[in-house]
């Protein structure tokens, strides 16, 4: 396996957020998924939570180079 390059420094913090953004996201979708018993209001809740870190993870990858149209992400 060949060695990962470096990033630069700052798209470095970027992928550090992002991943750590993508940990939490999966953190509180995990009840969803297992079929935890929650209620209405704290399901919805944890969607939105989900979407807003989902959306955060796409502005941070964008700022770093990745090939993303803010118009999409409004989709």
């Amino acid at each position: 396996m060949t060695k990962a390059r470096e990033w630069p420094n700052v798209a470095r913090e970027q992928r550090d957020q992002a991943a750590e953004a993508a940990m939490d996201g999966i953190r509180i979708l995990r009840p969803l998924v297992e079929g935890v018993q929650l209620d209405r209001t704290e399901t919805l809740r944890r969607q939105a939570q989900a979407l807003t870190l989902m959306q955060r993870i796409a502005w941070l990858l964008t700022v770093a180079g990745a090939p993303l149209r803010p118009e999409d992400l409004g989709r």
